[in-house]
């Protein structure tokens, strides 16, 4: 059998939107990948968990939205574990659902400059190849210079992925509900009626 390529796309998803679901297609169509994986978290390790909404209605959102894309697919393997869990172990149980396949992890650019701060990084930069999300804004000389870096330390496999930028943020998609204003178009109109349905926040 031969391998496969997989992108796997973290992220708290509160809500998942429109640049989330065009990062997925463009790693697709640039690197090759036979599936991405939307893994939205259960918690994360840098926001108030109170702040977040529940970890089923994000994961239902993450479903409505991929729905029609046939490479991408929603796992429940970091939102099931009651604690949370690192990266670098979700990756590690990827590698055992998925023997012999190329595991890429799709990560923003400001991610990869403080990557070397996670936890274990050493074991998550040898786990995969890293791609990372570049746009007009993003300070090119930095990201050079860290990803000769971390190859250098850790024999990390970074490699850029071009991505138009769209100004939409879930911040933004949050606060634009709770004071009444339109979202159309930010994100899929499932996802919207789900919220609407829910009540979410308001």
């Amino acid at each position: 059998m031969n391998s496969r390529k997989i992108g796997i796309l973290s992220g708290t998803f509160d809500p998942i939107h429109n640049a989330h679901l065009l990062l997925g297609e463009s790693a697709r169509e640039q690197y090759g990948l036979d599936r991405v994986i939307f893994m939205p978290n259960n918690l994360t390790h840098l926001k108030n968990r109170t702040q977040i909404s529940g970890t089923e209605d994000r994961y239902q959102m993450c479903k409505m939205a991929i729905s029609g894309n046939p490479y991408f697919t929603c796992s429940r393997l970091e939102i099931d574990k009651p604690d949370g869990c690192y990266t670098v172990d979700t990756l590690k149980e990827l590698r055992t659902m998925y023997p012999g396949d190329e595991l890429f992890l799709i990560l923003g650019a400001d991610s990869v400059i403080g990557i070397d701060t996670w936890d274990r990084a050493a074991e998550l930069l040898k786990s995969c190849t890293i791609l990372t999300a570049v746009r007009e804004d993003d300070d090119l000389a930095v990201l050079d210079k860290k990803r000769r870096e971390l190859n250098k330390v850790y024999g990390a496999d970074i490699q850029l992925l071009t991505f138009n930028r769209i100004d939409i943020s879930s911040t933004d998609i949050r606060n634009r509900i709770k004071i009444g204003r339109s979202v159309r178009y930010m994100l899929p109109d499932e996802c919207i009626e789900y919220i609407c349905i829910k009540g979410l926040y308001k």
